[in-house]
């Protein structure tokens, strides 16, 4: 149950990045258009009204005047828009990097927590020259022809792998310390 708390934690977190780097570059020129087409849906209401009003109306005709030509503007600001360049400010593509990055950094680091990355390097045969060499001397040391030992097999362990060592020396320790004193007559 640990183990799939620390992975998706970190699977929450990528996500929640994605929903907003998508959802806050949203372009200017975009929401230019949406409201110009809601503007002239509002227009086209008003003209829809106006034409079942009484026409003879000095009221009725100025508001349909009116409407027509928030039209007009309407199709001017669409005729201006394919030249109007949507710019990112330095600091969002900056955040957009930085983003990508920290999911590159996530991704790698789920990928080695859950031992995935492992997997992919022997499948793709990629294997590290230690474990190469640690496979070499284990299979040497159990061949009968051969003249290795276990003893060898460890000292070469240590030799390579300073994690094994530690732990090597603290067993070591812990067995000296476990040894009762030989008794003197």
């Amino acid at each position: 149950m640990v183990q799939q708390e620390v992975i998706c934690r970190p699977l929450l977190c990528v996500a929640a990045l994605v929903v907003v780097c998508a959802t806050s570059g949203c372009s200017a020129s975009r929401t230019i258009a949406l409201r110009a087409n809601a503007i002239r849906d509002r227009a086209d209401e008003i003209i829809t009204v106006t034409d079942r009003m009484d026409a003879t109306s000095a009221d009725v005709k100025q508001i349909r005047s009116n409407a027509t030509q928030i039209r007009a503007a309407v199709a001017d600001i669409h005729g201006v828009l394919p030249s109007v360049e949507d710019q990112t400010p330095w600091w969002a593509t900056l955040l957009g990097w930085l983003a990508i990055a920290a999911a590159g950094v996530a991704l790698a680091w789920i990928l080695t927590a859950s031992g995935a990355l492992s997997a992919l390097r022997v499948a793709f045969g990629w294997l590290p020259r230690r474990a190469v060499n640690e496979a070499e001397m284990a299979a040497s040391t159990l061949a009968t022809d051969r003249p290795e030992t276990v003893r060898e097999w460890i000292a070469m362990k240590r030799s390579t792998d300073r994690e094994f060592d530690a732990a090597w020396r603290r067993q070591a320790r812990g067995k000296a310390r476990a040894r009762p004193a030989p008794k003197t007559p």
